[in-house]
């Protein structure tokens, strides 16, 4: 289906999963924040993230991909008559690891900062998304 049904479609889905757009957006601008000239795992704050992930750029390219990959499957999703959940639950899955690691990267720098208050619940939602996705595969597989 083209035109008006597939715009109606993508409104439709867009509203129950905005968590997944939001962090996708998130994830992506991470990246590239980390590919930005300025050395961020230098800094006190990141001295956690050098044990976790190793090199800053390697850790940007890899967010900034995950991020667009992320985004575009929910495009796909969204504007597909079959909705396709799996691609919604891998990308919630790698998106709660990935906070889980920002989390713990945080948490070895010994350094009590704001982000005790925003990527453990980034890690919770993510969750939440993984919950949601897995239940809109379970309902397109009952389908008949």
């Amino acid at each position: 289906m083209t035109g008006p049904g597939l715009w109606i479609r993508i409104q439709h889905r867009f509203g129950p999963r905005m968590t997944e757009w939001i962090l996708a957006v998130i994830t992506a601008l991470w990246g590239a924040v980390l590919l930005l000239p300025e050395r961020t795992f230098d800094q006190p704050t990141w001295s956690g993230f050098r044990i976790i992930f190793g090199d800053e750029t390697l850790l940007g390219f890899i967010m900034l991909a995950l991020g667009f990959l992320r985004l575009g499957g929910l495009v796909v999703n969204g504007a597909r008559k079959n909705v396709t959940p799996w691609i919604r639950v891998v990308s919630a899955s790698l998106g709660f690891l990935l906070f889980v690691g920002i989390t713990t990267g945080y948490a070895l720098s010994g350094v009590v900062s704001t982000w005790l208050a925003i990527y453990p619940v980034f890690a919770l939602v993510e969750l939440m998304n993984i919950y949601r996705a897995a239940h809109d595969a379970g309902e397109s597989n009952a389908a008949p």
